[in-house]
């Protein structure tokens, strides 16, 4: 038997206003790292790829 599909619900109006600023300034204080390389899995993936003479 199958399960119906139940709607998505879609925002709108002021709802919709105030996901997408609280959106925008979450983005717009994001805390990143300047320099993705860095990274350990990134360090990894390099040592990985070396290593199997990919790079």
């Amino acid at each position: 038997m199958a399960t119906a599909i139940k709607a998505i619900p879609t925002l709108k109006g002021k709802e919709a206003r105030e996901f997408l600023r609280r959106a925008e300034e979450a983005e717009r204080n994001y805390q990143g790292t300047d320099n993705r390389d860095d990274h350990s899995y990134c360090i990894m993936a390099h040592a990985i790829l070396s290593k199997a003479g990919m790079l």
